[in-house]
């Protein structure tokens, strides 16, 4: 399920071309100071780096699947290369469905609530405060597209892969009217 998810992805994702919408480096990657990693860019994209590559190993040595994939010792390499390529091609499909979130949004979304506040009024102004624009009404809709009481502080990965794909597959099957579905 989880590679067909991936293969949908990739495939929505040049068909519906979604405007790419976060720059490559914010000010945060060069200060440090930013709401959601506080810290330099380097070492830190060395860390992402080898973090794809560890989970591809980490797959094949500690999985309780793994075990189960091979029949015999010459398949190891395989499934163990294939998942490390997989798990890359799973990031970089993150990469895009995040990019495709607007910066604002984006980071309504993965800052802390401590940073953020507890309404959208708040949440709106903190992240205007980051120097990106979002109302409170952006933040109201985007959450009500998804059928979601809220999108504030909704911090790690999954969130903000989910409400990316949702607006990938919108614009690939079944319009707006399918986005909380998606």
């Amino acid at each position: 399920m989880k590679i067909g998810t991936i293969v949908l992805i990739a495939s929505a994702s040049p068909s519906t071309a979604p405007p790419l919408r976060t720059t490559a480096f914010t000010d945060f990657a060069f200060n440090g100071e930013g709401p959601v990693f506080a810290g330099s860019l380097f070492p830190f994209v060395f860390i992402i780096i080898a973090c794809g590559a560890l989970s591809g190993f980490h797959s094949l040595i500690s999985s309780g699947t793994t075990p189960k994939m091979i029949q015999k010792e010459t398949q190891v390499r395989m499934i163990g290369y294939g998942s490390m390529l997989m798990e890359s091609f799973v990031a970089i499909m993150a990469i895009t469905a995040a990019c495709v979130l607007t910066p604002g949004l984006y980071f309504a979304m993965n800052a802390p609530a401590g940073v953020l506040g507890p309404t959208v009024e708040t949440a709106a102004e903190a992240v205007r405060n980051m120097g990106f624009v979002i109302t409170p009404e952006d933040l109201r809709a985007a959450a009500a597209a998804v059928q979601e009481e809220t999108l504030i502080a909704r911090t790690g990965g999954a969130p903000t892969l989910a409400v990316g794909i949702s607006q990938i597959f919108s614009g690939f099957l079944g319009g707006a009217a399918l986005q909380a579905f998606w």
